[in-house]
């Protein structure tokens, strides 16, 4: 009986520190009756799908817009090296993002500072948030192991407290995933407006192709960075599943038992414990998901954006057609040989998260196997 205290108090105290990044802690479930839910998010008007985690690997090609945006910008700077161009919006059109109209190498500036930003401080960020999804499957298992074998004054004493622990864990991971959405949101509308406005900037004859090739590069950039986007909205939108699964599903059923008494006898212990765990297995899951997802988008940032990108700034002080040739070649070279890389990446962290179903229905199954042998 003192090994399983002990357990319980290691499960309770442990999980307050992050984990190292280990890939062999990636899992998924077999829980693929789990019907998909349709949800808004709070940052945009955009309803978005949600598919089972089991089946959503949508972020695997969102993920490619990282290094592609960040090498297409240096692209960008490259053609601009040529010469600068006045931006001119079309008649009536407010401008609300570009500090600079006089100056489209200046307004390249303004972009790429504003990337570099928001790429550094999501990393502080995604720590936090990484953090708290690690912490969510030891607090739900120490829960777990409460109700399995601790007598029922222990219960009403130490429950509380792990529940507080996971609602807090789960409140801080969907917290912490919203400043760097809203950043990245802010910067798709200052490209979107650099589109419009080039769109509307009048061409010579001198300038024709030079304006030409000027659009191409904005709208691909800003399509490139709408996929980013697209997979920090996924990241917010996937702690707030695993938040509401918490509080919905785990915590307000097990506070709702202690009021009632739910805890007195083996029989009680037991169905509560067969209600718990198939929950207990999402949380898990989806709690793992966003934990493997923001690994690895930190892992690609890390080795190909936050670094590169400030290394581009020097693409704009390009005097010569043969430096400029130069750096194009090596630009798209990145372009193919890091989208290989990042694909790669991708589909091996999630086919280790794919891989570990069976353990961890095994693992949380064994809760109520237990209790019923006691």
């Amino acid at each position: 009986m003192l090994s399983i205290f002990l357990t319980i108090a290691i499960l309770l105290i442990g999980g307050t520190h992050s984990a190292p990044w280990d890939t062999t802690n990636f899992a998924d479930d077999e829980w693929t009756e789990q019907p998909t839910t349709t949800t808004t998010t709070t940052t945009t008007t955009t309803t978005t799908t949600t598919l089972a985690p089991e089946f959503d690997r949508e972020w695997e090609d969102l993920i490619l817009g990282g290094p592609t945006v960040v090498n297409h910008l240096g692209l960008f700077m490259v053609l601009a090296s040529r010469a600068d161009q006045i931006l001119q919006p079309a008649a009536g059109y407010q401008i609300q993002h570009i500090q600079n109209l006089q100056s489209l190498r200046s307004t390249l500036t303004q972009i790429r500072l504003a990337m570099q930003n928001a790429f550094q401080t999501a990393r502080d960020d995604h720590f936090r948030a990484q953090n708290s999804m690690q912490q969510i499957p030891e607090h739900i298992k120490a829960g777990l192991l409460l109700i399995q074998t601790a007598p029922k004054d222990l219960i009403s004493k130490l429950l509380p407290y792990t529940m507080r622990n996971v609602e807090r864990a789960a409140d801080e991971g969907s917290l912490v995933t919203k400043p760097a959405l809203h950043r990245f949101v802010s910067i798709g509308l200052l490209l979107e407006e650099l589109v419009t406005v080039l769109n509307s900037t009048s061409s010579t004859l001198a300038n024709q192709d030079y304006l030409i090739e000027a659009k191409s590069y904005a709208a691909d950039i800003s399509e490139q960075w709408n996929l980013l986007v697209d997979l920090f909205r996924k990241f917010s939108h996937r702690a707030d599943i695993t938040q509401t699964l918490i509080k919905n599903s785990f915590i307000e059923p097990i506070n709702e038992a202690q009021r009632t008494n739910g805890f007195n006898n083996l029989s009680d212990r037991t169905s509560e414990l067969s209600k718990l765990i198939p929950v207990s297995i999402l949380i898990d899951q989806s709690s793992d998901l966003l934990d493997m997802m923001i690994g690895t988008y930190t892992v690609v940032s890390n080795d190909h954006m936050v670094n590169q990108i400030d290394a581009h700034k020097s693409a704009l002080d390009i005097k010569d057609e043969q430096g400029r040739g130069k750096k194009q070649r090596e630009l798209w070279q990145s372009i193919l040989q890091q989208s290989i890389k990042v694909a790669r990446l991708a589909q091996e962290r999630q086919n280790g998260f794919a891989a570990t179903s069976l353990e961890r229905n095994t693992e949380y199954g064994a809760y109520a196997r237990v209790a019923m042998a006691t």
